[in-house]
């Protein structure tokens, strides 16, 4: 009997030991835990926050777009630069838009058929629709140009063309005349403006077909008259003019 109380008694001890060693290892076990998802939590935070960072960052454009992306930017300021040029200085002719237009929509039907008659055999009254002109505009009044637009003033040495200087409450003087090829090849202008060269008139650019090949000449104003100044020759034509 004494025994057995005494054996009841010391077993409770051992009892609690085993409760609070259990309830220990539960709590370690639990910390552990939490300090390891913490640590992964930690972890992906740091890791991916590079990636948050480089998601916004587009990759460089290739080479060939960027180039002729500058190219463009080069070309379009040129453009705008030459518009600008041609509003203040007043290009009305040039080798990308030469037209001709009626003589009588730019001058008088009284200058159109003095024109006509100082510089061929032709009947000023019933020529005078026929006859087309070009304006090009210079530092001291206009450079017109006509071209009388019919067989009868053209040749072996091409067709008649004539300039006239029109100065301000001044009468017209005539400062071109020369005989011209106007037959040239798909594209080509026979008359573009060419530089000043500090007068009064710019200087005029005519392109002429030379056996297969395309020759420049260049006729600038010398104070009084048009004389040729220089010429070139460029590439050869591919097809003979018809």
């Amino acid at each position: 009997m004494t025994n057995l109380s005494t054996t009841s008694i010391s077993s409770e001890p051992e009892t609690k030991d085993f409760s609070d060693t259990d309830l220990h290892s539960k709590k370690q076990f639990e910390q552990a835990a939490t300090d390891k998802l913490a640590s992964s939590l930690s972890a992906f935070s740091t890791q991916s926050q590079p990636l948050k960072t480089t998601g916004y960052q587009l990759p460089e454009p290739p080479m060939r777009i960027r180039y002729w992306v500058h190219w463009f930017r080069v070309g379009l300021s040129i453009f705008l630069l030459l518009s600008v040029l041609c509003g203040l200085g007043g290009c009305s002719l040039n080798a990308a838009t030469v037209t001709w237009h009626k003589a009588v929509n730019l001058v008088s039907n009284s200058v159109v058929e003095q024109v006509i008659g100082e510089n061929t055999n032709l009947n000023p009254q019933t020529s005078v629709d026929n006859t087309l002109a070009v304006n090009v505009t210079g530092k001291d009044g206009k450079l017109t140009i006509f071209n009388f637009n019919t067989p009868n003033v053209c040749g072996a040495l091409g067709c008649l063309y004539a300039g006239y200087w029109f100065k301000p409450n001044q009468p017209i003087t005539q400062v071109f005349l020369s005989y011209l090829n106007p037959t040239l090849p798909p594209g080509k202008q026979l008359l573009a403006v060419g530089e000043n060269r500090n007068q009064s008139l710019p200087c005029i650019k005519v392109l002429q077909t030379e056996k297969q090949q395309l020759r420049q000449l260049n006729f600038c104003f010398n104070g009084n008259r048009y004389q040729l100044a220089d010429s070139q020759l460029l590439a050869t034509m591919n097809k003979s003019p018809k």
